[in-house]
């Protein structure tokens, strides 16, 4: 472990330095909302972060070897999937249904139906990893990991949005399950990498990209699936099931915009 600890801190250091400064000759520059090319897939840079933060805790004996390898492994197959958008992705079509129905209809197979099942395979995975015995509980999990997923991609739309809505929902989870929660030293790996790149991203001068969002999305609904009770992780399974249900049909930035609430906590979530 103390090898992994230091390759994750050497590819860390190397990915600061060297990520941002060639994002447009790797395709990692896009423009924003506003039409400003900046790095586009800080992902990549925020799960070497996380790796590097756990891979330590790990070795101090604060986070348990077999729970290091479940996150790093779910949410680094998610950024790979992610990345793959990030990189090869159109914006051609949107939505589950648009890039199914362009598999079908056309022919055509997009990143998007590539993120779909791969996200679903990881789900089902991680489920079978952590609940093999209970099947109603492995496929809660695989759920809440797959939804979890694209419920941050979705809204990873405006500067500072996915990013305040995981703390929004590690929030969440800790006030409710609080005493089961899986680590709180992993929680902590989590959280400060992603508040340092917040902070970048709320400012408008990098995006997370679908590497972060996915990767991020996926250790929520993780830590969901091993913290909460199964009444409780339900209950989240019909929310964002609700969310995807309306996302397909409507905007959620119109809707945020067009409610006087929500766009004022909006408005404070970064530029706009």
């Amino acid at each position: 472990m103390e090898a992994l600890a230091a390759f994750s801190i050497f590819c860390a250091c190397v990915l600061h330095a060297f990520l941002p400064r060639s994002a447009h000759r790797l395709r990692l520059a896009k423009p924003n909302f506003r039409g400003d090319k900046v790095f586009s897939s800080y992902g990549i840079v925020l799960l070497a972060d996380i790796s590097a933060l756990t891979s330590i805790g790990s070795i101090f004996g604060f986070i348990r070897l077999d729970l290091a390898y479940l996150y790093l492994s779910v949410m680094g197959s998610m950024c790979l999937l992610g990345l793959a958008d990030d990189v090869f992705g159109t914006r051609e079509v949107g939505g589950f249904k648009g890039h199914f129905r362009k598999l079908i209809l056309e022919r055509k197979p997009t990143t998007g139906v590539l993120k779909a099942l791969g996200g679903a395979a990881v789900g089902i995975a991680a489920g079978a990893r952590v609940y093999s015995e209970d099947p109603i509980k492995w496929m809660s999990c695989a759920l809440l990991v797959a939804l979890g997923a694209n419920f941050l991609n979705i809204l990873d739309l405006r500067p500072g949005r996915a990013a305040a809505v995981f703390f929004a929902g590690i929030g969440v989870t800790c006030c409710v399950s609080f005493r089961k929660l899986p680590s709180p030293w992993l929680i902590a790996a989590l959280v400060v990498p992603t508040a340092f790149w917040g902070i970048v991203d709320s400012r408008g001068r990098a995006m997370m990209g679908d590497s972060g969002s996915n990767s991020l999305g996926a250790a929520l609904g993780l830590t969901a699936a091993l913290s909460m009770g199964l009444p409780a992780q339900l209950a989240a399974i019909v929310l964002l099931v609700a969310i995807h249900w309306y996302s397909e049909k409507h905007s959620l930035t119109d809707l945020i915009e067009n409610n006087r609430v929500l766009r004022a906590i909006d408005a404070r979530l970064g530029v706009r």
